[in-house]
């Protein structure tokens, strides 16, 4: 680094004299739409960069400053404003120099010195590991970007420049760069909405990854380029004739190429030959206007034949990142299969610069970006980390996201919204409000009622049906929602939930222990209950009663404490059993243990779990009897009456000569008796006797029994036995 002209550059008083000349085409880009007040502060970040990076060299031999400048290219062929071009240039300063945010923020402004703070957070990223820190620069680098999506323009402009200039790095780092570039720099591109960048990073890592197979391909490619090319040129001009011919006269029709992995990914998750992969050919036709999109559409299914269940009308919903076309495949000339695209020229560009579009510069184009739907997702990152527990629970929220294709989805009012695929009722309740996914309690699909881990699909109107209050939020949700917002709306009212049922069950718990002694909590109270949670260490009861639900402390010595406080040690009885009344235990909602499946009037024990609040087990649960009478968490208890007569899972085993119409008779005995069933698993014993594995509902024991009975009495059964413990 110069220690003369550096610091002239970074005083306030700096002469003209002082700033370098930009390179001759640097300058030719950014005079196209640029000012000269916009250029003479471009010129004075070139020469910030250029003497804080002086003496640096890349691994290949050139001078460092010829990176930033060839980032920055990339920026200018994008055509974006001054201060992202400036931050271009300075965005490896506060790393490789003694420039600090503060000295930026004084040349140059907030906006700059934010950008290039988070493209260097960004760059401290490992993805692969799972520490603390990496996790946290991603959540800081994700709420810049959040803030000034221009953060990751610039970064993903800095790994394109990185990529094409790989080959000098040790080979360990270029996989690392490369699988890095293939799990978030390319699906953030695409996010944002830069198809071509996006194209190209993945191409670069590809090759850098699988150099062999990229070479089988582009040889595989080449090969069939020449037959290929006069295919494509007479469909190409083919479409072009048609559409002229029927009014749509300022048309461009365009042969598509697949990039390199995107070919790859498809012969993997498609299970295809290259040859069928190869032998579609993707064909785009630009036009004016929306009108002029749907008009060609209809005119080519008019002359060629549509390939059904192939449309996709992306301008009618556009994707996240604002991508919009309509899409068809279709049999062409000798009936082999093509694949177009119908844009607008302006849906063109969108798909080429994405986000970027927001900030070309001095765009009177105002629709263009309010077209860009990606910047709903990245406004939602806020809200996402301040749901999140944990940088690690956002970081892994994040990268899910990325990488998710998608399902359009109708609200009764009409409203589109764009989901991952696989989403469920609750993922569509909280993209529509944070209120509407907690209060659900069920859902209507095309008006028909359906369960909330049902899988949307695309073009389905959705329903969401509510509460006045805040539903009850079951931690299976967890297992079937795929959307971040949803996942972090549920952990975090799950974590408040989880106090709540902790302490009850915390409350259970301490009151079960001081029946022993014949006493009850609210005998404790002022300064006798003060004095007794000073010796234990707790500031209150109800921390006191969460940590004891939680299973971070004993009940059982807890008890002795308040033993102790009132001086009762002598006569201590057994425990009275906690009692269940309506499926609650004192005020406490009970769950019913799915390995044992306990019904009303078997011999039960109740657990205090940590994750899930107080759960039942039948008292032979394998479960349960080695803990029973060692840990204070597992108590007796007893049924009270069943005045809501609530129904009760159950699994019996069945066995049964195998013939036709045994299920069938099966059924008709369970539906006689008014029993439902849940499920049935079958399977073949030998080649005379088949196994049914029956979960039903019932009121108790008894009618269990009873239906047990029937089923024994049955000509073709051999055996039925309730099953507790299948797993174990």
């Amino acid at each position: 680094m110069s220690e003369h002209a550096l610091p002239n550059i970074l005083s306030k008083n700096f002469n003209n004299s002082d700033l370098l000349k930009l390179p001759t085409s640097f300058y030719k880009s950014a005079k196209q739409y640029l000012t000269k007040q916009d250029i003479k502060k471009i010129q004075k970040a070139y020469s910030v960069a250029f003497y804080a990076h002086d003496g640096q060299d890349r691994m290949d031999g050139s001078k460092y400053i010829s990176h930033p400048l060839a980032v920055t290219e990339v920026l200018l062929e994008l055509k974006m404003d001054p201060d992202s071009i400036c931050s271009s240039l300075l965005h490896d300063v506060l790393e490789d120099s003694d420039i600090n945010k503060n000295d930026l923020i004084e040349l140059f402004g907030n906006d700059v010195a934010n950008i290039v703070d988070g493209v260097s957070k960004l760059g401290k990223i490992d993805i692969k590991s799972r520490t603390d820190a990496d996790a946290n620069n991603l959540q800081k680098m994700m709420l810049a970007m959040s803030k000034d999506p221009r953060v990751i323009l610039v970064k993903i402009c800095d790994r394109l420049h990185n990529m094409r200039t790989i080959d000098h790095l040790p080979r360990f780092k270029q996989i690392k760069k490369s699988k890095e570039t293939i799990e978030l720099y390319g699906p953030l591109a695409l996010r944002i909405g830069m198809q071509n960048i996006r194209a190209e990073l993945e191409d670069l890592a590809f090759r850098c990854i699988h150099p062999l197979r990229a070479s089988m391909l582009e040889s595989a490619i080449n090969k069939s380029s020449g037959g290929r090319q006069k295919i494509v040129s007479k469909v190409r001009k083919e479409l072009k004739r048609k559409l002229k011919a029927n009014g749509i006269e300022d048309v461009g029709v365009k042969g598509r190429e697949k990039n390199i992995y995107s070919i790859y990914r498809k012969i993997k998750s498609k299970h295809k030959p290259f040859s069928e992969i190869l032998d579609v050919y993707g064909f785009r036709i630009l036009v004016n206007s929306i009108d002029d999109c749907y008009r060609s559409l209809g005119i080519i299914h008019n002359y060629f034949s549509p390939i059904e269940n192939r449309f996709k009308d992306y301008i009618a919903i556009p994707k996240s990142n604002g991508y919009q076309a309509l899409h068809t495949s279709l049999l062409a000339l000798n009936a082999f299969p093509i694949e177009v695209q119908i844009q607008t020229r302006n849906m063109a560009e969108i798909a080429s610069f994405g986000i970027a579009a927001h900030w070309q510069y001095k765009t009177k184009d105002k629709k263009r970006g309010s077209e860009l739907r990606a910047s709903r997702w990245l406004s939602g990152l806020a809200e996402l980390q301040k749901k999140s527990n944990d940088p690690s629970e956002f970081a892994q929220s994040i990268k899910s996201d990325l990488n998710s294709s998608e399902v359009f989805l109708f609200s009764p009012k009409g409203d589109i919204y764009a989901l991952r695929k696989g989403s469920t009722p609750i993922d569509f309740a909280y993209e529509v409000h944070s209120d509407l996914g907690n209060t659900i309690i069920g859902c209507k699909v095309n008006r028909s009622e359906v369960p909330l881990n049902i899988e949307l699909e695309t073009g389905q109107t959705v329903e969401i049906i509510t509460s006045k209050k805040e539903s009850y939020i079951d931690p299976s949700w967890l297992n079937y929602v795929v959307t971040s917002k949803a996942r972090s709306y549920i952990r975090s009212r799950l974590r408040k939930q989880k106090t709540s049922d902790a302490r009850k069950a915390g409350k259970v718990m301490l009151e079960t222990e001081l029946k022993r002694a014949g006493k009850s909590l609210s005998e404790y109270r002022g300064s006798s209950l003060k004095k007794i949670l000073d010796s234990i260490g707790v500031t209150s009861l109800n921390k006191l009663l969460t940590e004891l639900g939680l299973g971070k402390r004993t009940g059982s010595i807890i008890a002795e404490r308040f033993y102790s406080g009132l001086q009762i040690r002598e006569g201590i009885k057994e425990p009275n059993p906690v009692l269940i009344l309506d499926n609650k235990i004192e005020s406490v909602t009970v769950r019913f243990a799915k390995c044992c499946f306990p019904v009303y009037g078997d011999d039960v024990v109740a657990h205090s779990d940590t994750e899930k609040g107080i759960i039942v087990h039948h008292k032979n649960c394998k479960q349960v009897k080695p803990f029973f009478n060692k840990d204070s968490r597992y108590m007796p208890a007893i049924w009270g009456e069943n005045k809501k007569e609530h129904l009760y899972k159950a699994k019996i085993d069945v066995s049964t000569q195998d013939k036709v119409g045994v299920l069938s008779d099966l059924g008709s005995v369970f539906a006689k008796s008014g029993i439902n069933i849940g499920s049935v698993n079958t399977k073949t014993i030998d080649k005379r006797f088949a196994g049914f594995e029956i979960q039903i509902e019932v009121k108790n024991v008894d009618d269990l029994k009873g239906i047990m009975q029937k089923v024994r009495s049955m000509k073709f059964t051999t055996s039925c036995k309730r099953n507790i413990n299948d797993k174990y």
